[in-house]
């Protein structure tokens, strides 16, 4: 299936529609639906039949991928349904009246008639597009094999929920220096553009002596005013060339490897797809999956194009019959503590378990470089900005000291 990482505008519609009751009442009505199979599910539900339907006027929706809570509440709420003995049939209706994302609900009727034709949840939700994860897809296949499918969301709802509270830290903590460094960016630009070529002109009518910080400024100041739809142009191509680039599978593994060697946020990137990895095991090998096929289905899921990459060579040195810790420590990425634990993990018969505590440590590892990338990041914003703001000032504030020297000597 072909993954994408973000979901296009879809049209809901407005239809006018009549329709028969199952005592052969004619009604008529309007609602609004993504199409006229959900229009027709939907009446189907109320026991009503569709006759007639016409499309009336489109209403353009912007409907966004469901973030990892949505992805969470969604496995716990059918965890707990299977669990009380509803069918899956029943689980996936109730699910639809509850669901107020648009994606998911859109992706349920489909769920819904592929499942009451016979076919497999699993099979369901792999013809959807871009909704749920294919980690989840993966282990929904897994449940059903096993008869744990219950077990199973109940721990992919925990995972998601994990994930989704270290990404949201790790977004919250960016916010803050992000939005500084935009705003004195955007303040230091007007000053360039618009203010400090006036000042030099006045400056220049009092014959003033020009100090070369201030000619430098100025140059900038003009190249700026001279040539900004250029410099516009020109950054648009380059980020179009390097989001084309970061397509290709050289260019994602570049990308990615560059993402791992970063030097502050790098290690906080690092943690997270450690944690991924950690815990995705865990689940895989506790419900029972062997290990060379949970290799298979992390391989798949992990979004680490460098780390995918060297997770190939562990893969193949597991065929070989090779100890899992001598090949992971071979990939010259993981920490010397978690190759230890595997070890231990492998001799104790508890590698699932060893899994599990190092996917924990890894998350509060996380945790604590998230706060520690804020505290270095705010201090270097400050002093580049700092930095930037007192050349702009000396390049005002000299011109001025040497007409108010001149006007003394006078």
């Amino acid at each position: 299936m072909e993954k994408k990482h973000f979901r296009d505008r879809w049209n809901n519609m407005r239809y006018k529609y009549i329709a028969k009751t199952s005592n052969g009442t004619l009604i008529k009505g309007t609602s609004e639906c993504d199409s006229i199979e959900e229009l027709a599910f939907q009446l189907r539900k109320r026991e009503i039949y569709l006759i007639k339907s016409i499309n009336k006027r489109k209403i353009f929706v912007f409907s966004s991928k469901p973030n990892l809570k949505t992805i969470s509440i969604f496995c716990n709420q059918f965890s707990i349904c299977i669990k009380s003995g509803i069918s899956i049939c029943d689980i996936l209706n109730l699910l639809y009246e509850q669901m107020p994302h648009k994606s998911i609900k859109k992706s349920l009727t489909s769920i819904i008639e592929n499942v009451q034709k016979g076919n497999s949840l699993f099979t369901s939700m792999r013809k959807t597009v871009n909704v749920f994860p294919e980690f989840m897809i993966n282990m929904v296949y897994l449940g059903e094999e096993s008869g744990k499918l219950d077990i199973i969301l109940e721990e992919l709802s925990k995972y998601y929920e994990k994930e989704h509270k270290l990404l949201k830290k790790f977004t919250n903590s960016m916010i803050y220096p992000c939005t500084v460094f935009l705003t004195l960016m955007i303040v230091s630009l007007f000053l360039m553009i618009k203010v400090i070529p006036v000042f030099i002109a006045n400056l220049n009518s009092m014959n003033a002596d020009i100090p070369l910080i201030t000619r430098l400024v100025l140059g900038y100041s003009n190249f700026l005013q001279n040539n900004l739809l250029w410099i516009i142009i020109f950054i648009m191509i380059l980020v179009f060339v390097f989001i084309e680039y970061i397509k290709t599978e050289s260019g994602k593994i570049v990308f990615d490897k560059f993402k791992f060697i970063c030097p502050i946020l790098g290690p906080v990137y690092k943690r997270l797809v450690y944690t991924k990895f950690s815990r995705g095991l865990n689940i895989l090998l506790t419900s029972g999956v062997g290990l060379l096929r949970a290799f298979e289905i992390i391989n798949d899921v992990i979004g680490d194009s460098y780390f995918k990459l060297k997770l190939k060579t562990v893969f193949s040195d597991i065929k070989k019959g090779e100890d899992l810790s001598s090949s992971l420590n071979t990939m010259n990425i993981f920490p010397q503590f978690f190759v230890a634990m595997v070890k231990i993990g492998e001799e104790t018969g508890n590698l699932d378990g060893m899994f599990l505590t190092a996917a924990d440590i890894f998350y509060e590892d996380a945790q604590e470089n998230v706060e520690r990338a804020t505290v270095l990041i705010e201090p270097i914003l400050i002093i580049f900005l700092g930095i930037m703001i007192g050349i702009i000032i000396l390049a005002v504030m000299l011109p001025m000291l040497n007409v108010m020297d001149s006007a003394g000597k006078f």
